[in-house]
């Protein structure tokens, strides 16, 4: 455990000093940590039980005419060998979809994700995953204004516009992969550190057929997160991310306690308050509900960035809710999985 503390706090200590840390181009979210295929695809399959739902909601600058708005539903489950096997697959489905702008461009992503998890000892594990999925990127015209639908004096809706698009929606393969590794001494003492990169294949995506420069960048994401048992009905998290795109970066670190409320067999309630800071954007607190097999999480960012002044600080909500399926097996035919 004082080996995983000393590489998260090196990694950390990098994130901090890296330079020019603003919104990376892809989705993201502020609860990251309950989006897990979308932050690695080495992440599939690693969670206390055996089937995994998981959905996540974002709407961000909601002050503004046209939020941005992002959804994701995602699910993933376990795939056990026979018992005289040590690793066990993974294997899931996730889809995104993300709208901004008055031109309502969208980016809707269905894919696939599959993952192998191999012993390194008896506490943990090096898990290798990879994400194949299909993206549609679409706009819309119906809400924009062109320079030609003004008159001299006035703006005239009804002018004829002769801006054209070779096509206003097309789809793209996308390609992905990571690796995660997993310790782990008990189901309230375990940490996670993984590094994933994004669009390998450089995927093009021109709205103008003979434009073959505009291609979606490959995306670098290193995460972390610890949690550690500090008393019988209290734990403390720790979760971390950074994300390189291109010249665009992104770092979020955030913390809290998680308290133990009822640890009755099928009756679990535990309350978590947790708080994250992403740099040189925004703060925002978080309250997660965990009941038995379901978790709600709820957050809201505050912008402090210089555009406070347009959101008055209001940056907008996200919520996220799990579900965890856990599979009693005879034990004549499977062999128990150290990841709790």
């Amino acid at each position: 455990m004082k080996r995983i503390l000393f590489t998260l706090t090196w990694v950390v200590g990098l994130f901090i000093l890296t330079p020019n840390i603003i919104f990376s181009q892809d989705l993201h979210y502020t609860q990251f940590y309950n989006a897990h295929v979308n932050i690695n695809p080495g992440l599939t399959g690693i969670f206390n039980g055996d089937v995994r739902m998981a959905a996540n909601y974002r709407n961000q600058w909601k002050v503004l005419p046209i939020p941005y708005m992002t959804v994701t539903g995602a699910y993933d489950m376990k795939l056990y060998r026979k018992r005289d096997k040590t690793g066990f697959f993974g294997a899931g489905v996730v889809f995104n979809y993300d709208r901004a702008g008055d031109s309502e461009l969208s980016l809707g992503t269905l894919g696939l994700n599959g993952s192998y998890s191999m012993p390194v000892n008896k506490n943990s594990f090096l898990t290798l995953g990879a994400q194949l999925a299909f993206s549609r990127r679409a706009f819309s015209l119906d809400d924009l204004t062109f320079d030609e639908q003004f008159d001299g004096t006035k703006f005239d809706p009804s002018r004829v516009i002769t801006e054209s698009f070779d096509r206003r929606a097309l789809f793209v393969p996308d390609f992905s992969a990571g690796l995660n590794y997993r310790f782990q001494k008990s189901s309230r003492t375990k940490a996670d550190i993984g590094f994933a990169a994004f669009h390998l294949n450089n995927p093009r995506n021109p709205f103008y057929t003979d434009d073959k420069s505009v291609k979606l960048p490959m995306r670098l994401a290193i995460s972390g997160l610890l949690q550690g048992k500090v008393a019988s009905s209290v734990d403390i998290l720790l979760h971390g991310i950074a994300q390189f795109q291109n010249p665009y970066r992104e770092f979020i670190i955030g913390a809290g306690p998680k308290f133990y409320l009822n640890q009755k067999r099928g009756k679990d309630f535990a309350v978590g308050v947790y708080g994250m800071y992403r740099f040189k954007d925004a703060i925002g607190p978080a309250l997660h509900v965990y009941m038995n097999e379901l978790q709600l999480g709820i957050s809201y960012d505050v912008n402090t960035s210089a555009f406070k002044t347009v959101t008055n600080r209001r940056g907008g909500p996200e919520i996220s809710l799990l579900y965890i399926i856990t599979k009693v097996k005879p034990l004549s035919q499977f062999k128990a999985c150290p990841i709790f």
